[in-house]
């Protein structure tokens, strides 16, 4: 497969130019380990070019005044780009993130439909609603807080930003992309589709880089709005560098999410479900499940199920059709996770990772860690999962509710209705029952993120709301009494 690599551009009007500051790092094939790529950044000017430009845009009005009609037009035209883009993207995105292509190509393949979905709840919510005042017109009107800065992860690096970009620029909010620097190339194809369309001037720029180029951006007062998506450690960088600005913020952060199994759960079903949620983007999704609780009547055949399980994983390169499990996105991503095992079989437990791993590249046995108790060290963000016991489902409930964190839990029943009873009681502002899909249960779903998880929530109507703000203008009351 030739895979043809982009240039690390950042993008000001429709322009790339060269980002302007070589980093010592590369950008490698997790495959092989490979260098690939110089790293590069754009320099704190040209991020100051994309804020000049975003700021010069809001002011200007002329993407707001286009109207929902004139914004709809040109997003679905981006779509349409977009999916001509969307074989690319997919294999760029693997070779960034090491997921298995036949799991990029489904996000790739659905993005032009993501904008497409934004704009239709855009229109179907519309841009303002009379309140029928009976002294005079009175109108409620949505209307955006103004730059939106747009900071995208690397596990899943287009479906984010463009679910980000999409929201965003429906609402009339100009934007700057800053995608993580370990994932910038298909930011640079998302990009290249937005400079095809008739945008105003400012609306859409590209910045590449890290903390520094965070730090300006977040810090900024020009820009209004921060909807990011990362670790906690990050979220609470990006709160500590905008708070003085009293920046709007959507922050979705990490979580070990918890997961319970009762006693008449159903353990093959059990199994298949924690084994996919466990690999599901190379265990690279912050939704993954990472401790379960499970009945003691069940421990042991869940446990030794889901070891077997673990170790028929086929682990291989990321463009292989048969593979399962690709490597970990970068070196220190793997050596993080192996670190963290290392520290849980000291601490006593039980360490299974049977499953054969090739010998180059950056790669990482899925791993069952049992134990009467399993601390974890800090998030756990790959392949591995801990298994505990327990008696009593109140105990097994407040030990799911230990952590700092909430975003996501899961509850395995036979008993649907109990199962629902129970998810109710978890801490986190998403709870599956029976199931580790990565999509929402329902349409018009929403969440809210608990805890260490972060600031504000996802649903489609809620990340609209979250980049405008609602402003009434009308006529006032006619002899009112005060």
């Amino acid at each position: 497969m030739s895979i043809t690599i982009p240039e690390l551009s950042t993008w000001i009007d429709g322009t790339p130019t060269a980002s302007a500051v070589v980093v010592e790092d590369h950008l490698h094939d997790p495959n092989t380990g490979e260098a690939l790529q110089q790293s590069r950044s754009s320099s704190l000017e040209q991020v100051e070019q994309a804020l000049v430009a975003a700021s010069s845009a809001h002011r200007s009005g002329a993407w707001q005044n286009l109207g929902l009609e004139g914004r709809g037009s040109r997003l679905r035209h981006l779509a349409d780009l977009v999916d001509a883009r969307q074989d690319e993207i997919a294999q760029l995105d693997s070779l960034n993130s090491g997921v298995t292509m036949r799991e990029t190509a489904l996000f790739a393949g659905s993005l032009g439909d993501t904008i497409r979905t934004a704009v239709q709840i855009a229109e179907d919510l519309g841009e303002s609603s009379p309140l029928g005042a009976s002294q005079g017109p009175v109108v409620l009107r949505r209307r955006p807080w103004g730059p939106t800065a747009l900071i995208a992860p690397w596990n899943a690096p287009s479906a984010v930003a463009v679910k980000k970009m999409a929201y965003a620029l429906v609402s009339g909010a100009p934007v700057v992309l800053k995608p993580s620097p370990a994932s910038p190339w298909s930011a640079e194809l998302l990009a290249a589709a937005a400079a095809e369309v008739d945008l105003p001037a400012g609306v859409f720029s590209l910045v590449l880089g890290g903390g520094e180029v965070g730090q300006q951006i977040c810090s900024d007062p020009r820009i209004k709005a921060i909807s990011m998506t990362g670790s906690t450690a990050t979220g609470r960088l990006i709160a500590r560098a905008s708070a003085p600005n009293l920046t709007r913020l959507r922050l979705e952060l990490g979580s070990n999410n918890p997961a319970i199994v009762m006693a008449d759960a159903a353990v093959a079903d059990v199994v298949d479900d924690l084994a996919t949620g466990m690999i599901k983007l190379n265990g690279q999704w912050c939704e993954a499940p990472r401790r379960a609780f499970v009945h003691e009547s069940v421990f042991s055949d869940v446990q030794e199920a889901l070891v077997d399980r673990m170790s028929r994983i086929r682990v291989g390169s990321s463009f292989d059709e048969d593979s399962e499990l690709g490597p970990m996105a970068f070196e220190q991503r793997r050596d993080d996770l192996d670190s963290q095992r290392r520290r849980v079989a000291v601490r006593g437990a039980r360490v299974d990772a049977g499953a054969e791993i090739p010998e180059d590249g950056w790669f990482f046995a899925p791993t069952v860690a049992s134990a009467t108790s399993v601390e974890l060290p800090g998030e756990v963000f790959g392949p591995m999962i801990a298994l505990e016991p327990y008696s009593s489902l109140d105990d097994a409930i407040a030990q799911a509710n230990s952590g700092p964190h909430g975003l996501t839990g899961y509850v395995f029943s036979s008993d649907v209705d109990r199962a629902v009873a129970v998810g109710a009681r978890l801490e986190a502002g998403e709870v599956k029952v029976n199931g580790t899909s990565l999509l929402d249960m329902a349409d018009l779903s929403a969440q809210s993120f608990f805890g260490d998880s972060g600031l504000g929530g996802h649903g489609d109507v809620d990340v609209l709301d979250f980049y405008s703000g609602k402003q009434v203008v009308g006529v006032d009351l006619i002899d009112p009494p005060m």
